[in-house]
C-alpha cells in the first residue's frame, strides 16, 4: 500500500491525561500510539468524573504546559495533535456551581422554570468572557482541531429541559414580537394544540440565530490566536437539533470561516445493548451529513462509557469502526479509555484490534470514501419540522422534534437500504412532510411514494387526497377503539401476498397496539392487506395501492409507523414480502437495492463516480446468513466481482455470482456470513490489471 493508503482510515484516539497521572500517560502515548496505527490524539480537558463545570480560568493556565508538551511529542512521532475541552456551554450541573468562579454568569433556564448551575446561556457576557481567556489558553498550543462539544445547543442540560427563557432571551423574544411575554406564556403557545402558533416561528428563528452567533464567536476566539485550526462539532442529530430550529447550513459556515469543518456524529451505542443499536449509528451518519454543506469532514464518534470491555467488547467496537469507514467516513475518534488516568494498556486488547483491522479498515475506507451516493429508499428529513409540526393537548415540549423515526429502522431491518438523496422511491411517516412546499410534496407525488396513515393525513389535509388514492381518511385511533381485531392479513398476490398471510398487531410488543386510521379508497385503488377480525374476516383496508395522474405510485399503509414499527413484533419474514414486494412496485423496475438472506441485516448500496460498485452487509443477528443475496435494477454494469478479504484486499471470489432473475440483476454470495465479519462486495473493478468500467462487457448472466 501507499502512504496515503495508509491513512484513509483514520484514528484519532480521544484522552485524557489527569495531572496525577500525566508523565506515565504521557509515555504510554508515545510508546503505543504509533503501534496502535493512530494518527490524531485528541486531548480531552478537564474532563468527565473531574471536571470543574466551567474550567477554572487558572487551573487551564497552569495546565496549559502539559498541552504544549504533548503536542511536541506527538509531532516528533507525525501524529497529529487536537484539543477537545469537555464543556462548551456546559452538558449538565452534576452538582457544580460555576457562578462564583466566573461572576456574573448566567446560565440556563427550561422551559419548565428549572434554572441550571453550572449550564451557561449563550447570550451570557460574563460566560463569552470567561471562554475568550479559556480557549484563547487552548488556541495559543495550535491544535490541528479545536472540538466543540455538543452541549452547543438549547436542550438537555438538565434531566426535561428544553430552549432557554432566561430573563435575557425573554427580553429578546419580547423586542422580537413587540411586546411583553412571559416564559409560561411563551411555552403554552409554543405548545398549543393544532395549528402552530406564531410565536413558535418567532423563538424558533431567534434560537437559531443566537445559536449561529455564539458559534461565529468561538471560531473568531480560535482563530484569531491559531488562523490554523480548524473547528470541529459534535452534534446530537438532526431530529433532536429540529427543537431549536437548527439552520445547518449557516451554522456550519460560522463556525468553518476560512477552515475545513470537522464534523463528529453521534453513533449512541454507548453500551453493547444490542447489535440493532447500528440502525440508528449508521442513519446518524447519514442524516447528519445530509444536513451539512459538502466539503466537511467527517470522524464518527465511537464511544464507550464506562470504558472497559464490561461496557463493549472489543468485537461490537470493531463492527462499529467498519460501519463509519463503509459509510464513507473520513475517520473515527475513538474514546475508548476512561478519563481518570487507568492506562491504555490495562485493556490491551483494544490496541491490538486497531493493529489489526487497520488494512481492513484502510480499503473499505478506500473505496467507501470515493465521491458518489448512497442509494436506497429515501427518507424525509426538514430542518423546520418542528415550525410546522402541529400537537394535540396537553403534549410535552419534547413532542416538537421530528418525528417518523421508525420507519429508517424498520426498512433497514426488511433488507431495504435507505437514504436521504434522491431516489425512485421515497417513504414518509409522521408529520415531517408537513414541513415541504405543495410544489415539493407533487414532485414527490410522480415518482413512488409510500406513506403511513398519519403523513397520508397531512397530505389529505392538503388537498392531495386524489393523488393518493383517497376519498376519506380518519384520525388515526388506538386499534382497540374500533373494535376486536387480529392480525392485518397481506392477501394480494400481485405484491407478494396471499390468503391467510397474516401479520400481527400486537405491536411494536408484546402487550402493545398500533394507531389506526380506517380508510375510504378512491376508484382505481387496490387492497394490499386488510385488518380482520378474530373470525379472520375482513373488515378495513390496511394497505393501499394507487397509480395517480401525475403517473406516481402511491402505497397508502394504514398504521401509523411510530406507533408500531420500531419493535420486534412489527418485524416477520411475511414483513419482508410484503415491503419488498410494495417497494419493487413503487420502484417500477428502479428500486436501487433490496438485500434477502437472513434477519435483521443493514445493507448498502454505493455508487460511485470512478463507475464503481460498492455493496455491504453487517449482519446484525447472532445467527450467521447462511448466503446473502443483493438485488439490483437489471442496468446495473457488474463488470467484475470482488471481496474484501480479512488482510485488507479486493479478490476475486467463486462464492460471488451475477445473474438475471424477474427482470432484476442478482448478485449472490454462497458462503456463511457471522455478525463480526461484514460482507463487502465492490462491482466494475481490477480484474487482472485491467479496470472494467460502464460499458465493458457484463458478467455472464
Amino acid at each position: 500500500m501507499t502512504d496515503d493508503a495508509n491513512k484513509t482510515a483514520w484514528y484519532a484516539l480521544r484522552r485524557t491525561l489527569p495531572t496525577w497521572s500525566f508523565e506515565a500517560n504521557l509515555r504510554e502515548l508515545v510508546a503505543c500510539l504509533p503501534r496502535y496505527g493512530v494518527d490524531e490524539v485528541i486531548i480531552k480537558v478537564d474532563t468527565e468524573e473531574f471536571t470543574h463545570g466551567q474550567p477554572p480560568l487558572d487551573w487551564v493556565k497552569a495546565y496549559q504546559p502539559k498541552l504544549f508538551r504533548i503536542r511536541d511529542e506527538m509531532r516528533k512521532l507525525g501524529i497529529a495533535y487536537s484539543i477537545n475541552p469537555w464543556i462548551t456551554v456546559g452538558h449538565c450541573d452534576r452538582g457544580r456551581d460555576a457562578r462564583p468562579q466566573v461572576p456574573g454568569l448566567r446560565t440556563v433556564v427550561g422551559h419548565d422554570g428549572v434554572e441550571c448551575t453550572c449550564c451557561a446561556c449563550p447570550l451570557s457576557t460574563a460566560w463569552r468572557a470567561h471562554l475568550t481567556q479559556v480557549w484563547t489558553l487552548y488556541a495559543e498550543t495550535e491544535p490541528h482541531i479545536l472540538w466543540i462539544e455538543d452541549d452547543i445547543r438549547t436542550f438537555n442540560h438538565a434531566p426535561v429541559t428544553y430552549g432557554c427563557f432566561c430573563p435575557e432571551h425573554m427580553r429578546k423574544f419580547s423586542e422580537r414580537v413587540g411586546q411583553a411575554v412571559t416564559r409560561e406564556e411563551l411555552v403554552a403557545a409554543m405548545l398549543r394544540p393544532g395549528a402552530p402558533h406564531s410565536w413558535r416561528t418567532a423563538y424558533l428563528d431567534m434560537q437559531a440565530e443566537v445559536m449561529i452567533d455564539t458559534v461565529a464567536f468561538i471560531r473568531g476566539v480560535v482563530q484569531r490566536v491559531s488562523p490554523t485550526t480548524s473547528l470541529g462539532l459534535m452534534s446530537s442529530g438532526p431530529h433532536q437539533h429540529c427543537l431549536e430550529g437548527r439552520r445547518w447550513q449557516e451554522f456550519a459556515t460560522a463556525l468553518a470561516g476560512d477552515r475545513p469543518l470537522y464534523s463528529r456524529p453521534p453513533m449512541g451505542n454507548y453500551n453493547e445493548d444490542s447489535l440493532r443499536g447500528f440502525y440508528y449509528s449508521h442513519d446518524s451518519i447519514k442524516i447528519t451529513r445530509h444536513c451539512l454543506p459538502a466539503g466537511v469532514i467527517e470522524q464518527t464518534e465511537v464511544e464507550s462509557c464506562p470504558f472497559t470491555r464490561y461496557s463493549k467488547s472489543v468485537a461490537f467496537t470493531f463492527l462499529e469502526m467498519a460501519l463509519s469507514f463503509a459509510y464513507g467516513s473520513h475517520g473515527v475518534t475513538m474514546n475508548l479509555f476512561d478519563h481518570t488516568g487507568t492506562p491504555l494498556e490495562a485493556e490491551p486488547w483494544f490496541g491490538a484490534m486497531l493493529k489489526a483491522k487497520k488494512p481492513f479498515l484502510n480499503a473499505l475506507a478506500a473505496q467507501a470514501q470515493k465521491p458518489g451516493r448512497y442509494a436506497g429508499v429515501r427518507l424525509l428529513h426538514h430542518d423546520r419540522s418542528t415550525f410546522s409540526r402541529q400537537l394535540p393537548a396537553g403534549a410535552p415540549y419534547g413532542a416538537l422534534g421530528e418525528d417518523g423515526h421508525a420507519m429508517m429502522q424498520a426498512l433497514e431491518a426488511h433488507g431495504l437500504p435507505t437514504t436521504y438523496d434522491a431516489s425512485p422511491v421515497i417513504a414518509a411517516s409522521g408529520q415531517t412532510i408537513r414541513a415541504f412546499a405543495d410544489d415539493e410534496i407533487r414532485t414527490m407525488l410522480k415518482g413512488g411514494l409510500f406513506l403511513d396513515v398519519v403523513a397520508a393525513r397531512v397530505l389529505m389535509e392538503r388537498g392531495f387526497g386524489p393523488e393518493i388514492g383517497l376519498e376519506g381518511l380518519l384520525e388515526p385511533v388506538c386499534l382497540d377503539q374500533l373494535g376486536a381485531f387480529a392480525c392485518e392479513e397481506f392477501f394480494n398476490p400481485a405484491f407478494g401476498g396471499a390468503d391467510k398471510k397474516f401479520l400481527t398487531l400486537t405491536t411494536p410488543h408484546l402487550g402493545g397496539r398500533p394507531d389506526v386510521g380506517i380508510m375510504h379508497l378512491s376508484p382505481g385503488a387496490d387492497t394490499l392487506s386488510a385488518l380482520v377480525d378474530p373470525d379472520a374476516r375482513r373488515v378495513y383496508p390496511a394497505m393501499s395501492a394507487f397509480q395517480n395522474r401525475l403517473g406516481g405510485r402511491v402505497v397508502v399503509h394504514a398504521l401509523a409507523w411510530d406507533s408500531c414499527a420500531w419493535g420486534v413484533s412489527f418485524c416477520h419474514p411475511f414483513r419482508v414480502d410484503q415491503l419488498q414486494g410494495v417497494m419493487h412496485w413503487l420502484g417500477n423496475g428502479l428500486l436501487p437495492v433490496v438485500v434477502r438472506g437472513g434477519v435483521w441485516p443493514l445493507a448498502l448500496r454505493k455508487e460511485c463516480d470512478d463507475r464503481t460498485t460498492l455493496l455491504g452487509l453487517f449482519n446484525l443477528s447472532l445467527d450467521s446468513w447462511p448466503q446473502v443475496e443483493f438485488d439490483l435494477p437489471a442496468d446495473t454494469v457488474v463488470a467484475g466481482l470482488e471481496r474484501l478479504t480479512a488482510d485488507g484486499h479486493w479478490r476475486a471470489d467463486d462464492a460471488l455470482a451475477c445473474e438475471l432473475r424477474n427482470g432484476r440483476r442478482v448478485i449472490s454470495y454462497a458462503r456463511p456470513v457471522p455478525f463480526d465479519e461484514p460482507l463487502f462486495v465492490r462491482l466494475g473493478v481490477c480484474v487482472g490489471a485491467t479496470l472494467l468500467k460502464k460499458g465493458a462487457p457484463q458478467t455472464p448472466s
